[in-house]
């Protein structure tokens, strides 16, 4: 007996220290899987190596200098199809406000009722053709009464906004990937830029010198001259101990402070503050985000994006009118709190923004947007939340999740990824749904019998790459390498090189154009594609150039203007298609 008492403490120990470590063990799996759920890897900054699943063979011109695109990366032209830039029409009046009612009446139903909900291509349909319908100047007390009069940008100056300059803000941590560019890109591409102010606010608490390696960056440094114009401000976010929710006026505090309950206190001035105990959070980059957002948002208003986004369309509608809240729908989850915040706006230092940061503290600093969406359903706030439809900002889930409820959108993608494949016949139902005019070839090139048909047979008069027909097989076994090269270049527009063959070439262009993907939508959400790069040609690639295109200067942007900010110099952010 003796023996056996004298061991119970060392048995004591031993069985703590193994409920410590496997707490430890079941933390950090419980936070492998989550971050590799919302990041699609381990750490937040990782880059993946590009995955040669798809690449060809090794080019045996020692010219080539790829290995994924058979030497013809610098000898394909960029399309077959010539692109309409201007194809959204006139950029919205600096006073035009949205119709948020008749906006959530023909993509929803009401707020109440969800019939109409799953009709993406419907809704789309009208943000296309029925401007007239949801677009509108507000008689009275318009936003830019006061304002001094509109000066468009110039090299060195961002102009100036005859109205209310709207802040965009994006989070980053880590370094400038594909993704920062895009998203950066995109916003020059559709956004009121004299009117618009990006913020793009760096982790320092993960990278104390996070803002001056970003300023190093190499994917970054060609925006540097856009930071110097005023366009974009790099700023730090560090995380707060506490928010202020209500400034005091003159003379209200009595030198006391005042503890109101659930880590709200009033100060000896008389200042609302919300305490912020981050020994409650974890300290996920995703739950970092998700804070973000409702922070910088209740100071300064505006928008939040998260940077797997695409911005498609002028916001500016939807973020000046009065009491203008709101977020998109999570996929076609049918729950009136199901929020996905990935874009979201609020007014700041509002009842709402107050109200969802109180929230969040109550449950332990949790910003999820199931958490808020509880908020906003338990609390019967649903008008001022509005939660707009997958067509808005999300236009593809809705395809994948219940494929043929309704009719696909353009493109017709069955998943997330077929936006990133630029293969030949990667994506066999590409153009599915289209039953829009023929596209005009560039420079006369090419013609066929079997244009306006899809790669799975189905007519159409979209044409893929596989129906322009550049190469009559039957023809070509007839001819000399000598004769077959001559017929390839005078056949070919404009961007064909000698000795490019259209065949061989395992990216070929297409006829791919950014009017043409998700027209109507105010953006496209990527999902956090981690692992992935988009492949020459592919939808985003089409995407990336468009907008490279605008700001070298040789484009117009989607609104038919032109480039008035510097030339930035190029940067190719997939070397391994280079």
């Amino acid at each position: 007996m003796d023996k056996l008492d004298s061991q119970r403490p060392a048995t004591r120990a031993l069985q703590t220290v193994r409920n410590l470590l496997l707490a430890v063990a079941v933390y950090t799996i419980l936070t492998g899987v989550l971050q590799f759920f919302f990041y699609g890897s381990l750490t937040s900054t990782h880059r993946p190596k590009p995955s040669n699943q798809h690449s060809s063979s090794p080019s045996t011109d020692p010219s080539s200098g790829s290995k994924s695109s058979n030497g013809y990366a610098h000898l394909r032209p960029d399309s077959l199809v010539v692109a309409n830039d201007a194809y959204m029409g006139f950029r919205p009046h600096v006073d035009t406000y949205a119709n948020f009612t008749r906006l959530v009446d023909v993509c929803r139903g009401s707020i109440q009722s969800l019939e109409r909900m799953k009709y993406v291509y419907d809704c789309m349909q009208y943000l296309i053709e029925r401007k007239d319908d949801y677009y509108y100047i507000p008689t009275e007390n318009a936003p830019s009464i006061g304002y001094p009069s509109y000066v468009p940008s110039s090299v060195n100056d961002i102009g100036t906004c005859n109205g209310p300059v709207i802040p965009y803000h994006i989070w980053w941590s880590g370094k400038c990937t594909w993704r920062v560019e895009l998203f950066i890109k995109s916003y020059f591409h559709s956004q009121n830029l004299p009117c618009s102010r990006l913020n793009l606010w760096l982790d320092v608490d993960v990278n104390p010198n996070a803002v001056e390696e970003m300023m190093r960056d190499p994917g970054f440094i060609r925006f540097l001259p856009l930071v110097k114009r005023g366009d974009i401000r790099l700023r730090e976010w560090k995380f707060p101990a506490r928010v202020l929710l209500k400034q005091a006026n003159d003379g209200e505090g009595d030198g006391k402070i005042i503890k109101l309950g659930d880590g709200a206190y009033i100060d000896e001035v008389g200042n609302e503050w919300l305490e912020f105990s981050t020994r409650k959070m974890t300290f996920l980059p995703v739950a970092v985000s998700d804070a973000v957002r409702f922070v910088v948002l209740h100071y300064e208003g505006g928008v939040y994006c998260d940077m797997d986004n695409v911005l498609l369309r002028d916001l500016r509608p939807l973020l000046i009118p009065p009491n203008h809240g709101f977020a998109e729908r999570w996929g076609w989850y049918e729950g009136p709190w199901d929020y996905n915040t990935a874009i979201m706006s609020l007014q700041p230092n509002s009842s709402l923004s107050q109200h969802f940061l109180k929230g969040a503290v109550k449950m332990g600093i949790n910003f999820h947007p199931y958490i808020i969406g509880r908020l906003v359903y338990k609390d019967g706030r649903g008008e001022e939340f509005t939660m707009f439809e997958d067509g808005f900002f999300d236009p593809i889930w809705g395809q994948f999740n219940t494929p043929g409820v309704t009719r696909c959108t353009v493109p017709c993608l069955e998943n997330y990824g077929e936006a990133f494949l630029g293969r030949k016949d990667a994506i066999p139902r590409d153009w599915k749904a289209y039953d829009g005019p023929r596209f005009e070839e560039i420079d006369g090139g090419v013609s066929g019998n079997d244009a306006g048909r899809n790669s799975d047979g189905s007519k159409n008069s979209g044409r893929s790459a596989e129906d322009l027909d550049w190469s009559d097989k039957r023809k070509r076994r007839k001819r000399g390498a000598v004769e077959e090269t001559h017929a390839i270049q005078e056949r070919a527009p404009a961007g064909f090189a000698p000795g490019y063959d259209i065949d061989k070439d395992p990216y070929p262009p297409n006829n791919r154009t950014l009017e043409n993907f998700f027209k109507g939508a105010y953006a496209y959400h990527i999902h956090n594609q981690w692992a992935k790069h988009p492949e020459p040609n592919s939808w985003l690639d089409v995407v990336r150039r468009t907008h490279d295109g605008f700001l070298n200067g040789n484009r117009v942007n989607m609104y038919g203007e032109k480039w008035n900010g510097p030339q930035l110099p190029s940067y190719d952010p997939f070397p391994e298609f280079s």
